[in-house]
């Protein structure tokens, strides 16, 4: 799944192109690109996880080895693991500021699939969408050592003793 085709699916949902609504986008459609938003997150870091710890070329992609740690990470460990009390200042800011947002657009997702009385206005779904691909953008120049350190981070438990 390509993230930044789940933002484009975010704005599109926002800017009423999917229904084809002209006036403004519906409550659905909003959920629906805080959806969007999240998963995009969630599939950079997979593919992240993956690319660093398995390797990044075609062949790769199809080893089976990549596909399970593409699908290794769980939505509410890795929110847990993406806290900055769990990161710890081990990592850059741009690392400290992925965690921060996927923190926020995980909630906000919860929210819009699981609350059926929550809403969202535009301005809030907007942003939501403009911070979630500037920290992509910005965890996609992270170096890849430092991103297979957060991998290692996000996909094991970390022993301290």
């Amino acid at each position: 799944m390509n993230p930044l085709d789940l933002i484009a699916l975010a704005r599109a949902l926002v800017d009423g192109v999917i229904i084809g609504n002209t006036i403004s986008p519906t409550q659905t459609e909003l959920r629906r690109a805080v959806s969007c938003a999240y998963y995009a997150m969630f599939h950079t870091l997979a593919l992240s996880n993956a690319n660093t710890l398995i390797g990044a070329s075609p062949a790769d992609q199809q080893r089976w080895a990549w596909q399970q740690t593409y699908r290794a990470a769980d939505h509410r460990p890795t929110r847990n693991k993406l806290s900055r009390a769990s990161l710890g200042g081990r990592f850059l800011t741009a690392i400290d500021d992925f965690g921060e947002v996927f923190v926020a657009a995980q909630q906000a997702r919860h929210s819009a699939d699981y609350d059926p009385h929550s809403e969202f206005s535009v301005t809030e779904v907007t942003s939501l969408i403009s911070r979630v691909e500037s920290v992509i953008a910005n965890f996609n120049q992270t170096p890849d050592d430092i991103r297979r350190d957060l991998a290692i981070h996000i996909l094991t438990n970390v022993r301290t003793d």
